[in-house]
């Protein structure tokens, strides 16, 4: 089966060249294009992919920003490709990780009487081992598989940074929600499974994460994905607001504690730490929206709860502002 691999990049020159040179290395013998989805980079990435074009000569660069208004996020980059891909496998990789040499063999297997396949996580071979947790252990890895601690549906996820499924899966699924933001993935994952199919994994295939270095990087990646959550409770159910600055305000400081332990007593390093505390900072920081929400009395998505595709907004942009309406209900109220 010919096979649509989709690697969204922005401004991924710095690592790009390990992500190409490891899908050079691949062992599957079968037909595969590889679907460069370029988000508007500033720096040399589209030139680093087109240098590879004799070694990958099914590569197809393809633009997700047009170069007016916002760029989108990751989600975009994603649809883009999903619609450009030819295959009747459809697998997905990105530009700062590194994918062992039979990923895309292992990954074809499963697909062949899987629907939705999930690799394994490796975190030692890019990262120091101050940020890492020892052989085979982390989020996704070989010995603790699929995560499945975010709320509010708690089912198992995959970081979908090099997942693979069927054309099947995804033309019942559709496309990654943009305004979900960071965690498109767990959203996708849990559209995966309420649509009726289940995520396999696949620790035969295996791929390199690369986690953020500096301490600074890994607190806003963390913030941002903190924030994310909110995202996940317009669409999936939202807890009431006091409750939910009750644990915000709770996780913050826990977090804060276990930063401050592990740095001054424990000897880890504050980019190791931080990663909590900057998730929880992230968390809180969504109680206003979370306060506009549910005074506009928006609801969870029915039709995707009831494992059907989203029909409701697809992008920011679509999403009416919930500052605006928050204040209209107000002034109503008053």
């Amino acid at each position: 089966m010919f096979v649509s691999v989709v690697l969204p990049c922005y401004n991924g020159a710095s690592t790009l060249g390990v992500m190409l040179d490891s899908l050079v290395r691949q062992t599957y013998a079968g037909e595969w294009e590889l679907i460069f989805v370029n988000n508007g980079s500033t720096d040399n990435s589209v030139e680093i992919a087109e240098s590879y074009r004799s070694r990958l000569q099914t590569l197809r660069v393809v633009q997700a920003y047009s170069g007016r208004g916002p760029r989108g996020n990751v989600g975009h980059s994603y649809t883009v490709g999903f619609r450009t891909a030819r295959g009747g496998l459809i697998l997905v990789c990105e530009s700062d990780d590194e994918l062992d040499a039979r990923w895309l063999e292992e990954m074809v297997r499963a697909l062949e009487t899987a629907q939705f396949a999930v690799p394994a996580l490796e975190y030692e071979k890019l990262n120091p081992p101050s940020l890492t947790w020892g052989k085979d252990k982390g989020k996704q890895s070989r010995t603790e598989g699929l995560p499945s601690h975010a709320a509010p549906l708690y089912l198992p996820f995959a970081v979908c940074n090099a997942i693979g499924m069927t054309r099947q899966c995804y033309e019942s699924v559709g496309d990654p929600t943009d305004w979900i933001g960071p965690p498109w993935d767990v959203d996708y994952s849990w559209r995966v499974q309420l649509a009726g199919m289940q995520l396999t994994f696949v620790p035969e295939a295996l791929v390199h994460y690369r986690l953020r270095h500096k301490a600074r990087d890994r607190w806003n990646q963390a913030k941002n994905w903190g924030k994310g959550q909110f995202y996940l409770q317009l669409r999936y159910g939202m807890p009431a607001w006091p409750k939910f600055t009750c644990y915000a305000l709770r996780r913050v400081a826990e977090t804060s504690l276990r930063l401050a332990i592990g740095v001054a007593v424990l000897g880890y390093t504050l980019a190791y730490g931080v990663w909590d505390l900057g998730f929880a900072w992230g968390e809180l920081q969504t109680v206003p929206d979370l306060i506009k929400a549910q005074l506009r009395g928006i609801q969870a998505d029915a039709e995707v709860l009831a494992g059907n595709r989203p029909s409701g907004p697809q992008t920011y942009a679509e999403i009416p502002p919930l500052e605006d309406e928050a204040q209209d209900q107000s002034a109503r109220q008053a």
